[in-house]
């Protein structure tokens, strides 16, 4: 208990006694949460001692005398500071001295217990800005108590922030959303001294991010709500899943006590509320969810379900400018009202929509107005709810009506049972004032009435009538005429009743059936009348009616007259009665006779069944008179029984004929048949019969199947039915005791003596069980064993023994048949030998084949056993090549190779060749270092390549069969390559000298005239060449080329062509590429100038050869000549060019690939253009570009490159 003491004032009698203030050296000794404990020096005496909570001792919290030198203070504040002052009793109060004798201390401040979260103020706007409150007991701690609250996202705190916090619960902000943080807070006393933190450490997550974008849709029974997932990347930006409150009272959301929704999906954005209650006002709060399951929850949101949906939304009535509508009234309170909209254009946010509403339930019809005729509108329906939100019924279109037609501007013409009205049309255009056609009605009573609707409707809307047809003459008619909008809605006017005309007699009446005694008319001709009738007369203008028939019903097409006479002519007409009065019309035809009496058929009918004829017999009928005969009889067969296909027909003209035949017929099948008597017109009355069957025609035998112990019939059918029945039966002696019955094509015997003789015959029958004659079969026996496999022997170069087993055959008894062939089915070349013995040799085969070989044993008859038995295929020897004569042995010589030939010698196509060739004749010493100087071929030939030039070699051959097996080899003599070609050249001919090598052919084309006269070319391969030096390009050697020389001497008149062929891999390695070789051309060698000249040529890198043209005949190598890149090094040679003399051409050398040459006059006339090639050289042969001779003088050569960035003139001068 806190006591306040009054300061007491020392005496004034002691005052002179005062002195100097003792120093007594408090301390304090002891403090606890509400005391504390103090000492100071013993000097003896009383003292006075003061404690308070101000440094002034303005108020003092405890004071007093105190005997010993100590004072204990209980009941004090906690974590508080305390001033503390002590004096000895007798020394004055003015002795007091705040350095001497005056202390402070504090009390303890109490640890934090109890720590607990507000999660009410939880906040998570963003996912870095998330904020929590949190609390604790301060267990008597004063306001000013300072604590330090200490979190973390990992429960050992690894990362930790400290918060100093004042008096709880405390706001913490900046927190991530959606994490887990842990929390220990302790406090710190005013003296500095902190408590421990508390234990054990409690923890939260804060709150997932608040919901964006919640919106929702509503409809009658249900609602969705959305948003946008909160599903980020991080957990910060991510939620646990959603949780959503509903209720209808606002107040219930305020701290909603109950979950409606929840999920643990983070990507969910979306959920139906369902079911809800129609027309209700719902409200909801959602939110997203953080670890530990707490909801941020939006604030209260609010919705109003839709009314219930209106059914049976109905097209009322629609006119020119009105929709009226109508739809299952709700029930009362369900909905607020109603509203009706139209719309042309589909309530697509375009065009006007009328609209009209009502707010009484029972009132579930609205008519719409302010629409345009002949338009289609869409119309809805809505039930409104609290909200005044429509719940539309789908779209239902219609259209209104057109304009109505003016009855003033009609006309009406009557026909006999056709009304015609003439009318104005509406305009064309716009669509509101047109229609789509018009409707004419028409009836004999009031419209809706009993009587029947004629209408007749077109879709012109610019048509100028409408008729209405197929009326009853003389008969009154109501009429009006519709305009037609877009369905065919029609808009009607009345117009003026009009009546049909009289109509003219009936037409048309068919004579639709002729029976013995009887006719039906066919009416469809005659309409409108009262009533029908037809009349029947022999007479031909009715002077007596024989028969009638009418009618009252005018609805019937046909009217049937009987009691007539058979065979007998009548002649037929039709009435139709109007008012009492008949008009009448003949049939068409006019008159048809009836039919004749039915023949009376024997029994039985058929006179005679074979396998394919029938007679069919019958009474026949009386000569006379006619109503009891006939004109003809007819006789058909068919085998469907309605005769819809009629196969065979037979017909007789005499009356007393008893019986036709039919012929033709198919064996063993079944058949209808029916006889007719025939009127005058060829109509007939049938008499049908019972089905019959023809006779199956005998089997036609075939190939026996033969077993050891039985033996197998066939058969062809001959044209027998798959049903037809055969009975087939063997003997070995004359009794047939064993019989088999089959439908099949063939009978099997088993149980019989192996290779003995049988007798066999079968007998067919047709579907009534009717027995053809029987047919005897070829005698037969059964089979022999088959022979056993025994392998081949004794195999020669054209030779070898078949070799097999007896089996279970007799020796010496059993003949075989042993057959070989080079085909696998034995379908060719088949030898073949019959034989008692176990053995058969075969000789005069093909070498080196390849034969099949098969046995079979031969029973009594001669018939062998199948399938043959297999021994297996044999491999005849190879035979040694057959060496031709020598200029048969070796063709097409060539200057590094030829061709060796030879034959076959019987070897088969199969036969592998070894052929070899050397320098050396006992080929001892055989060179394969030279390429191709032994070839293995399948074929009868060999072609050797990339041999020396100008050397002998001698050939051999040896045959290799398919195992490998060799025969010896056979030398073939000897030949030599080529060195040269040495031909004639003719002056007045075309001629091609040719030099043939394993790459191609070196060939000199000299046309006609391109020489004086006539010459002798030798063509010469050359491998070693002067040095490249060239007066007018860069030239680089292949050492290629070919000497072309000549005897007699002739004069070169006109260019000369030169092909010459080359090996990639005789090219100097860096000219071998495509891009290389493009530049290849071919020089001549200047004797006299001992420089190279390049020709005009082109480089075929495709075939590998060089193509150059050359005015004199020299040597020639193939070189590389390089282009430039400019054209500051052009040569131009021979200049001035004299092609009288010289019969060359003008070269143009260093230019650029394909650079253009042009030559002018001086005058500036363009006389010849010519093109370089790749390696920049060109010719110009004194022609004009019209081919005639350029006149002597001097010219303009213009050069210039092909990107047009150079050019360079030259003076040229021709002499002739």
């Amino acid at each position: 208990m806190r006591q306040t003491l009054l300061l007491l004032s020392f005496l004034p009698a002691f005052a002179g006694l005062a002195a100097a203030q003792t120093n007594l050296h408090p301390a304090a000794t002891a403090g606890t949460l509400s005391s504390l404990s103090f000492t100071w020096d013993n000097s003896g005496g009383d003292y006075i001692a003061a404690i308070s909570t101000d440094s002034n001792f303005l108020v003092n919290t405890a004071s007093g005398t105190v005997a010993v030198n100590s004072a204990a203070y209980a009941a004090l504040g906690q974590n508080t500071t305390y001033h503390f002052r002590v004096k000895k009793k007798l020394e004055s109060d003015a002795s007091y001295s705040p350095a001497l004798n005056n202390i402070s201390s504090s009390t303890l401040v109490a640890a934090p217990s109890a720590p607990y979260f507000i999660s009410s103020y939880f906040t998570a706007e963003s996912s870095f800005t998330a904020g929590a409150q949190i609390g604790w007991d301060t267990n008597g701690n004063p306001e000013w108590t300072s604590y330090d609250l200490v979190y973390s996202d990992s429960d050992v705190f690894t990362y930790s922030t400290s918060s100093p916090k004042g008096y709880p619960p405390v706001a913490l902000g900046g927190l991530n959303a959606n994490t887990t943080y842990y929390f220990r807070v302790r406090a710190r006393g005013v003296a500095g001294t902190s408590t421990a933190y508390t234990s054990p450490d409690i923890s939260t997550a804060t709150l997932a991010l608040k919901l964006s974008s919640l919106n929702n849709a509503v409809y009658e029974a249900s609602a969705t709500v959305s948003w946008d997932e909160v599903n980020g990347g991080s957990m910060a930006e991510s939620s646990e899943g959603y949780r959503l409150h509903l209720s209808t009272t606002s107040g219930d959301l305020i701290t909603p006590a109950t979950i409606y929704w929840e999920t643990n999906s983070a990507a969910a954005e979306t959920v139906t509320l369902s079911p809800l209650t129609a027309n209700t006002t719902y409200y909801y709060r959602a939110g997203s969810l953080n670890w530990n399951g707490a909801s941020n929850l939006s604030t209260t949101r609010t919705f109003t379900t839709l009314a219930p949906p209106l059914a049976g939304l109905t097209r009322v009535a629609m006119t020119e400018s009105t929709g009226r509508l109508s739809w299952t009234a709700l029930a009362a309170d369900a909905a607020l009202g109603y509203r009706l909209e139209a719309s042309s254009t589909s309530f697509n946010g375009t065009g006007a929509v009328s609209s009209a509403t009502a707010y009484s339930l029972a009132q579930n019809i609205l008519t719409t107005g302010g629409l345009e005729a002949n338009t289609t509108y869409y119309f809805r329906a809505g039930s409104l709810n609290l909200n005044y939100d429509p719940n539309y019924t789908a779209p239902l279109s219609s259209i209104t009506l057109a304009n109505a037609p003016s009855a003033n501007l009609t006309t009406i013409v009557p026909e006999t049972d056709a009304i015609i009205v003439f009318l104005s049309p509406l305009p064309a255009s716009p669509q509101r004032s047109t229609c789509e056609g018009y409707r004419l009605e028409a009836s004999s009573t009031a419209f809706g009435g009993t009587g029947v609707l004629y209408f007749s409707s077109t879709t012109d809307p610019q048509a100028g009538f409408l008729s209405i047809s197929g009326l009853k003459p003389n008969t009154p008619y109501n009429l009006r005429l519709a305009t037609l909008n877009w369905s065919g809605g029609a808009n009607f006017s009345v117009l003026q009743s009009t009546s049909t005309r009289m109509p003219p007699p009936p037409s048309g009446p068919q004579l639709a059936a002729i029976r013995q005694s009887s006719a039906t008319v066919y009416l469809s001709g005659v309409a409108g009348g009262d009533s029908y009738m037809v009349e029947a007369s022999t007479h031909q203008f009715f002077n007596f009616i024989h028969q009638s028939s009418a009618t009252a019903d005018v609805g019937l097409t046909t009217l049937t007259v009987s009691g007539l006479f058979p065979n007998t002519r009548y002649y037929f007409r039709t009435g139709a009665l109007y008012g009492g009065a008949t008009v009448y019309a003949n049939t068409a035809p006019a008159s048809q006779p009836t039919l004749p009496l039915p023949l009376a058929l024997d029994a039985p009918p058929f006179a005679g069944v074979f396998y394919s004829s029938v007679t069919v017999a019958w009474t026949p009928l009386a000569a006379t008179p006619d109503s009891v005969t006939a004109k003809s009889y007819l006789l058909e067969a068919a085998t469907a029984q309605a005769f819809t296909t009629v196969l065979f027909s037979s017909a007789s003209a005499v009356i007393s004929a008893d019986r036709l035949a039919l012929t033709g017929l198919t064996p063993n099948t079944s058949y209808y048949f029916r006889t007719g008597t025939l009127n005058e017109d060829g109509a007939a009355s049938y008499t049908v019969t019972l089905p019959t069957s023809t006779l199956a025609n005998p089997p036609l035998p075939q190939d026996f199947v033969l077993a050891p112990f039985a033996i197998t019939l066939t058969w062809l059918p001959d044209s027998n039915p798959s049903d037809t029945l055969y009975v087939a039966e063997i003997t070995d002696g004359f009794a047939f005791n064993d019989s088999s019955s089959t439908l099949l094509s063939s009978a099997t015997f088993s149980g019989l003596i192996p290779n003995t003789l049988y007798h066999t015959r079968v007998t067919a029958y047709n579907r009534l069980n009717r027995a053809t004659p029987l047919v005897n079969f070829p005698d037969m026996s059964t089979s022999a064993y088959d022979p056993v496999f025994a392998a081949y022997s004794d195999i020669g170069v054209a030779s070898m023994t078949v070799n097999w087993l007896n089996g279970t055959n007799p020796l010496n008894v059993t003949n075989y048949r042993v057959q070989i062939s080079s085909n696998q089915d034995f379908s060719a070349t088949v030898k073949s030998s019959v034989t008692l013995n176990l053995y058969a040799v075969f000789d005069g085969l093909v070498s080196n084949a390849s034969y099949y070989l098969r046995v079979s044993a031969l029973n009594v008859a001669g018939v062998p056993t199948l399938p043959a038995i297999s021994l297996g295929t044999a491999l005849t020897l190879p035979a040694t090549a057959y060496i031709l004569p020598p200029l048969a042995t070796f063709t097409a010589p060539m200057t590094d190779g030829f061709t060796v030939n030879w034959a076959n010698n019987g070897n088969s196509s199969h036969t592998v060749y070894n052929v070899q060739v050397s320098t050396k004749s006992d080929f001892a010493a055989l060179d394969f270092s030279v390429l191709d100087s032994s070839l293995t071929v399948r074929a009868l030939s060999a072609v050797f390549k990339g041999l020396q030039i100008d050397t002998t070699y001698f050939a051999r051959v040896q045959a290799k069969g398919q195992t490998g097996i060799v025969s010896g080899y056979e030398t073939a003599g000897s030949t030599r390559t080529l060195l040269y070609s040495l031909l004639n050249a003719v002056a007045l001919q075309d001629s091609v000298i040719s030099l043939e090598t394993s790459y191609g052919f070196i060939s000199v084309h000299l046309p006609r005239g391109a020489i004086g006269s006539s010459t002798r070319l030798r063509l010469e391969p050359v491998y070693s060449f002067a040095a490249p030096i060239s007066a007018v390009s860069a030239l680089a050697p292949t050492g290629i080329g070919l000497s072309i020389t000549h005897f007699p001497p002739t004069l070169v008149l006109g260019a000369i062509t030169i092909t010459m062929p080359y090996r990639i891999p005789d090219l100097p390695a860096a000219m071998r590429s495509q891009a290389e070789r493009t530049k290849l051309i071919l020089a001549l060698f200047d004797e006299i100038h001992q420089v190279w000249v390049p020709l005009p040529s082109v480089s075929d890198t495709a075939n590998n050869r060089v193509i150059a043209q050359t005015w004199h005949l020299s040597t020639f190598q193939i070189m590389q000549a390089t282009p430039e890149s400019g054209l500051g090094n052009v040569k131009i040679y021979p200049n001035p060019y004299r092609p009288n003399s010289v019969s060359d051409v003008m070269h143009f050398t260093n230019m650029t690939p394909y650079a253009k040459v042009r030559i002018y006059t001086f005058l500036g006339e363009l006389v010849r253009e010519v093109r370089a090639d790749v390696n920049g050289m060109a010719a110009w042969d004194g022609l004009n570009n019209d081919g005639r001779k350029a006149a002597s003088g001097i010219y303009i050569a213009f050069i210039q490159t092909r990107d047009k960035k150079g050019d360079k003139s030259f003076k040229v001068a021709v002499e002739r």
